[in-house]
């Protein structure tokens, strides 16, 4: 296994003619390698097969069914895999990543693809500059790098059904490539009925949140348009969940028009119809309703995207060949000559490889400890921005840690470092934790969304003397089951997946207050990975059991002085390592009991300036600079 991913195989492993260098990403139905191809002395991307639901990877690295029950589904998903990489493997476009080729091993199967060179658009809009958008000439740059590479893929009745940020890659020459076609995760979400990892709620069409639903040009077309929205507004449209009924989508010819041609802000609000039959049916009408606002294959030389990066090379931007001009069936790279070595006088050359030499051992011995330090590195720098806390955390400030006498004790400097370099570890995987809990409220969405939908199979309705009525599917002994929505005597609202008259599995709750909590549920209480907003007051991400916070997560407290926790949870307070911001004054990296500092910690303040000590009860008992 790897830091990366604990199902990943080890990096090093050979793979006929592949050896697996690096995790380059990761997700519910497989991980994706960067490899190194020894034949042909290149590197190349390898995907493998490993759906998470219902396989897991044993000792000896075979990828096997999570049981028996899941054997068929497992083995059906496999070959739907390799029906995908035939399929791909008949592309070569300059905007769709190239298969190469495809294989079986260790139990489950492999794509082997060109590694591009790049960044995805995702990382793009994750700027340092916070504007979270792209320049208007990048904008229509990608439009039209997405028209080619869709017009591709449906010319040969293929569809990519997984569009979004993270897989469009900006290639080193600025051409865009569509990578990750989800044909198969559709394919095994149909059989196995469940929409995990299936979409991605804010770039997917309605249809995609029905199993059945009918798909087609028009649904690939919604996805490249919601990456656009977020290209240029900063941030994607509605989730297509939250639009039925009273729609929220504000049109980008309204919100945008001094940034762009009326026609260009049209063509994708057009494309972002909630309903299939309102937008262009196939990519032709789409670009031709585009008018003359796209660039074309010949126009300005393409840049890295965004052109506004800082530090970016002028030289090399202006011999970056133009969009559209690279063909991959025609190109022809020639191997680039070795670099000889530099020439080193003899003394030198000694010196030298007397401090590699002593450089070598050195790294031999501490081994273990540089391990250590790079499992928390990546959470240390930059610190996240402080924003507020979890409604179960004191309301006031922590003492400064100025407030208690400094000492120069260097034991208690180096159990303060190794408490917060613990907590840095765990600040990662809360923030995992998070991450997976928002994809979990998505599907929760889903679910409740498929529930509310007009003309739900079977549905019926209960009510009760109480006042609280329920709509939806139902047992033989007249006890909710399936899916359905109960409106409570209180004023709340559940809706999503329901079985022995309680909500169980996947569903959201909207509280007459304004409060809800979308995600997992077990027996009517809110059990596993979720999230819960209270406007104005808190807002959680993380696993839950018995109504309450357990496990990794995160909270934050939007009322004064705005803390913000991260760590490991029990039955609602942070207790054990953990991270606090306290209003853009302090970070406390340590360890915490019942939500308050206690043990050894280390405080860095808005000048970074760092500060070792020992808290007692949320107070500095003792310090250290």
């Amino acid at each position: 296994m790897t830091l990366d991913n604990v199902q990943a195989l080890p990096l090093g492993t050979q793979l006929g003619d592949y050896r697996l260098d690096a995790v380059i990403g990761h997700g519910g139905f497989g991980i994706t390698y960067r490899a190194f191809d020894s034949q042909l002395a290149k590197v190349v991307a390898v995907k493998e097969y490993l759906p998470v639901e219902f396989a897991v990877r044993d000792a000896g690295g075979r990828v096997v069914p999570r049981g028996a029950r899941f054997a068929d589904d497992f083995a059906w998903g496999r070959d739907r895999f390799l029906d995908e990489a035939r399929a791909l493997a008949r592309f070569r476009h300059p905007h769709i990543v190239p298969v190469l080729r495809f294989l079986e091993a260790n139990g489950t199967a492999y794509t082997v693809m060109e590694y591009e060179d790049g960044r995805n658009i995702a990382e793009w809009l994750r700027r340092s500059d916070g504007s979270r958008r792209l320049p208007p000439d990048d904008v229509r740059r990608l439009a039209e790098g997405l028209l080619k590479g869709l017009g591709a893929v449906h010319a040969q009745g293929f569809l990519h059904r997984d569009i979004k940020p993270s897989n469009i890659i900006i290639r080193r020459d600025g051409v865009p490539v569509l990578i990750d076609f989800g044909a198969a995760r559709q394919a095994i979400g149909g059989r196995t009925r469940t929409l995990t990892g299936i979409l991605t709620p804010q770039y997917a069409p309605i249809e995609q949140y029905a199993l059945d639903g009918k798909q087609g040009p028009w649904s690939d077309i919604y996805s490249a348009a919601a990456v656009l929205h977020h290209a240029i507004a900063g941030e994607p449209p509605p989730e297509a969940a939250s639009r039925i009924g009273r729609d929220p989508y504000r049109p980008l010819a309204v919100t945008q028009a001094d940034r762009f041609e009326a026609a260009f802000l049209a063509a994708i609000d057009r494309a972002l119809a909630f309903s299939p039959t309102d937008r262009p049916q196939t990519v032709n009408a789409w670009r031709d309703s585009f008018g003359n606002s796209l660039p074309s294959s010949d126009d300005a030389p393409t840049r890295r995207l965004p052109s506004a990066e800082p530090g970016a090379a002028a030289a090399a931007q202006a011999a970056a060949p133009r969009l559209g001009g690279v063909n991959r069936g025609d190109e022809v790279v020639p191997p680039l000559p070795p670099k000889p070595p530099p020439r080193l006088p003899p003394v030198r050359m000694l010196a030298a490889l007397a401090v590699i030499a002593v450089a070598g051992v050195a790294l031999g011995l501490l081994r273990p400890q540089i391990a250590e330090v790079l499992s928390g590195a990546s959470s240390s720098s930059p610190r996240p921005p402080v924003e507020s806390a979890s409604p179960t955390a004191p309301a006031e400030p922590a003492p400064s840690a100025a407030a208690a006498p400094a000492t120069d004790k260097p034991a208690l400097t180096e159990q303060a470092k190794h408490a917060a370099e613990e907590a840095r570890a765990l600040f990662d995987k809360a923030s995992d934790a998070a991450a997976a809990a928002r994809t979990m409220a998505g599907e929760a969405r889903i679910a409740a969304a498929r529930a509310a939908r007009p003309g739900l199979e079977n549905a019926e309705r209960l009510t009760s003397n109480e006042g609280a009525s329920y709509i939806g599917q139902i047992s033989a002994d007249n006890k909710r089951q399936g899916l359905g929505v109960a409106e409570l005597k209180e004023g709340g609202r559940r809706a999503g997946e329901w079985r022995d008259d309680l909500m169980n599995g996947l569903g959201v709750e909207r509280l007459a207050d304004g409060g809800r909590y979308e995600g997992q549920w077990r027996d009517g209480e809110r059990t596993g990975l979720g999230v819960v907003e209270a406007p104005g007051i808190a807002h959680d991400e993380g696993n839950f059991a018995d109504g309450k916070l357990d496990g990794l997560a995160v909270h934050r407290n939007f009322a004064e002085p705005g803390l913000v926790q991260v760590g490991e949870w029990h039955a609602g307070s942070l207790d054990g390592p953990g991270v606090e911001n306290v209003g853009g004054q302090e970070r406390y990296e340590g360890t915490f009991r019942s939500g308050k500092r206690q043990g050894y910690g280390q405080v860095t303040d808005a000048g970074d300036k760092v500060t070792y000590g020992r808290w007692e009860d949320g107070k500095l008992a003792e310090s250290a600079p």
